[in-house]
């Protein structure tokens, strides 16, 4: 069987805005950066994140150089993708993680910060051919958290219960490939919306999912948004009960955005166990303090709070496409 990984978001043409409102629970650890998120909603398209809008993303690195994504879970530990690690296992001297900024190659914003990594755990399940358990913990120096550091922690699931449904909306951010067959990562974080399929779909079934306990696929009936190289290990999200939580982990896929070919996603419920196992979550840790600002952040709503269409935009002449990167 044929396996193409990670490579693309499609950015094009028609634009339906709509605003939407979430707050979040304060209560709870996790998320919550912001108690109230307006998010403007792009019915087509990925685009740019907001700034700080998910401070649980780092990008993980190779010699200073972003290679895949990842998502905080506490101050000294993010989970990523199995597939981006398989080849520098037996040099992680050369790995680090960069959290606290939507941009690259800027030193200057003020919120980075920069840790070595200093272990890796992959799932002992992993298989490399079959991109099968696809998942990894890395472990760092403790992050500094505050309400200065813009970061926060991603939520987890509950052991194999799903938080999401067929159809739902969920959210995947990176700095992957902008194009399929132009290599140019994107040096700002982007945001898409795509939804769950059913794994026994056709399109699901032809992209290459094998395993539905430890897989699941995301995109659209059209094509046009999906992830692609270099989005690989970035979190997959939905919106439930208050929270941000990570439904998925990029993984692999057939080509970027291609029509009837959704991507394949890590099932993150599946490995809740695996996770618990291997991070150490009851070690003290900062007490994150809560940002009452309101943010706004460019994306399609996935949970309707205050609807109301505002602006539709249309260019028959200077239509733009671009890809938002996740597969080869």
């Amino acid at each position: 069987m044929e396996y193409y990984y990670p490579y693309a978001f499609y950015l094009c043409c028609v634009n339906l805005i709509y605003n939407a409102t979430y707050t979040c629970d304060p209560s709870i650890s996790c998320d919550c950066l912001a108690l109230t998120t307006i998010v403007t909603s792009r019915i087509v398209g990925g685009e740019a994140a907001a700034d700080y809008a998910w401070g649980w993303m780092v990008s993980l690195q190779q010699l200073d150089q972003h290679v895949c994504g990842a998502s905080l879970l506490i101050s000294e530990y993010a989970v990523t993708a199995a597939y981006c690690l398989e080849d520098v296992m037996d040099n992680i001297s050369i790995l680090s993680i960069l959290a606290g900024t939507n941009v690259l190659n800027n030193t200057s914003i003020t919120t980075i910060q920069q840790r070595s990594i200093i272990n890796v755990t992959m799932h002992p399940n992993y298989d490399s051919s079959t991109i099968i358990n696809d998942i990894a913990i890395l472990k760092f120096s403790p992050l500094t958290i505050s309400s200065n550091s813009k970061l926060a922690f991603i939520c987890l699931p509950k052991q194999d219960e799903d938080p999401f449904q067929t159809n739902n909306d969920l959210i995947a951010i990176g700095w992957g490939y902008l194009f399929e067959y132009i290599y140019i990562i994107s040096n700002t974080l982007r945001q898409v919306t795509v939804q769950a399929f059913s794994s026994t779909s056709f399109d699901c079934q032809r992209t290459g999912i094998l395993n539905s306990s430890t897989q699941f696929c995301a995109g659209t009936i059209t094509g046009g948004k999906d992830t692609c190289q270099g989005d690989s290990d970035g979190p997959l999200m939905a919106f439930v009960d208050n929270r941000w939580v990570l439904a998925g982990i990029t993984s692999s896929g057939k080509g970027c955005a291609r029509n009837g070919y959704p991507g394949i996603y890590t099932h993150v419920s599946y490995f809740i166990s695996f996770i618990n196992s291997n991070v150490n979550f009851l070690m003290t840790e900062t007490t994150m303090v809560p940002v009452t600002e309101t943010m706004t952040i460019p994306m399609r709503q996935t949970t309707t709070v205050s609807l109301a269409p505002s602006t539709i935009e249309y260019n028959n002449n200077q239509s733009t496409c671009f890809l938002f990167s996740y597969w080869e």
